[in-house]
């Protein structure tokens, strides 16, 4: 009986092989970015990481910092992902603003997090785009609170002005003071509880400041 031949696979693989391929490059690399800086992680040293040939990179990403890059934009997907998890509440819209903020913060102050911010912070003078690509605008998170203030101010719940203006000052206290705090070393942020003490302090001077002072208060009936 003849022996049956075993198909050799040739030329590239499926997408979903290639895509699975893609994100554990990205994520190997982000973990030897994080902890041994731009200059110190080479090529060889990730192709050996993850078990493949340099090839297997270059096929992908031309230089290192194309692949720098790519790990940004891969860790921004990661902090988006997470955030989105929080389900938009139609009825209450502010209420889901409210919690994705909360959610938020913890991430942004997280030793992954601020580890990543620190390394890549550090690599700004070599890599120009870095700057560009850290802008708040081009932010998945950005875009992402921009719409539940916007379904805020259709609901009454803040006041009319610009939403832009409105979601770049609300990260600002949400994310940009605690994040550089803690960059400085500051322990503001370094348990559960102040970190809740500082949120419920800056929603409400957010709600003070941005929420819809004309709204029409609901009497309620007499029982």
């Amino acid at each position: 009986m003849a022996k049956k031949v075993r198909k050799i696979r040739t030329g590239r693989p499926p997408k979903e092989v290639s895509d699975g391929i893609f994100d554990k490059i990205l994520d190997i690399a982000l973990g030897l970015f994080t902890t041994q800086g731009f200059t110190a992680t080479s090529i060889e040293q990730l192709a050996l990481t993850c078990g493949s040939g340099k090839h297997t990179i270059y096929r992908r990403f031309e230089s290192k910092t194309d692949l720098f890059l790519a790990v940004m934009e891969f860790q921004k997907r990661k902090f988006f992902d997470l955030l989105v998890r929080i389900e938009c509440k139609k009825e209450n819209p502010l209420e889901t603003l409210k919690e994705s903020c909360r959610r938020l913060l913890e991430l942004i102050v997280s030793d992954e997090i601020v580890d990543f911010y620190r390394m890549t912070i550090s690599e700004v003078e070599h890599i120009p785009k870095i700057a560009s690509n850290l802008q708040c605008e081009r932010n998945p998170s950005f875009l992402r609170i921009l719409d539940l203030v916007i379904s805020s101010q259709k609901s009454k719940d803040l006041s009319q002005m610009d939403p832009n203006f409105l979601t770049t000052q609300l990260l600002q206290v949400m994310t940009g003071y605690p994040l550089s705090e803690v960059l400085l070393g500051s322990k503001e942020f370094s348990s559960h509880s102040k970190r809740s003490k500082y949120f419920e302090k800056a929603w409400i001077l957010f709600i003070k400041g941005a929420g819809n002072t004309k709204r029409k208060k609901v009497r309620k009936r007499p029982i």
